[in-house]
């Protein structure tokens, strides 16, 4: 009898540790990429994102959102129910993570950003070295 009373304690025991290393797990190493940036100016969705999450999940379908005075936001993968609201297909559960897979997003559109705007003002500069001038007066 003191056998048993002494494996359900085992028992106990190993479930406890089992809980207590699960909440103890950490963010896995996510990175993130601009898949396209929205053509339209005026568009609330500024960009598509996707996600790799400790290299063994991708994640496709992300949006940046511009949120107005919020500022932009990160929009999960989802669909519409048949009762007409949104459903998440995929998001962060707890609030470390979802601050964690925001921040790594809206980084990427930063980066990407500050990349189509250098490559903007290098493309500008070199129109402005080899243009003539379209009329000379002389005299």
């Amino acid at each position: 009898m003191a056998a048993k009373k002494q494996t359900a304690k085992d028992n106990q025991k190993q479930t406890t540790a089992t809980e207590n290393e699960k909440t103890q797990y950490k963010i896995p190493f996510i990175t993130a990429r601009i898949d396209r940036i929205a053509s339209d100016a005026n568009s609330k969705i500024k960009a598509n994102a996707s996600v790799t999450i400790g290299n063994h999940f991708a994640v496709h379908g992300i949006k940046v959102y511009d949120g107005g005075e919020k500022g932009l936001q990160v929009l999960y993968p989802g669909h519409k129910g048949t009762d007409g609201k949104f459903y998440d297909d995929f998001h962060p559960i707890t609030k470390e993570s979802r601050e964690a897979l925001n921040g790594y997003v809206l980084d990427a559109y930063e980066q990407k950003m500050e990349q189509v705007q250098t490559e903007q003002q290098a493309e500008s500069e070199e129109l402005d070295e080899d243009e003539e001038p379209a009329f000379e007066q002389s005299m």
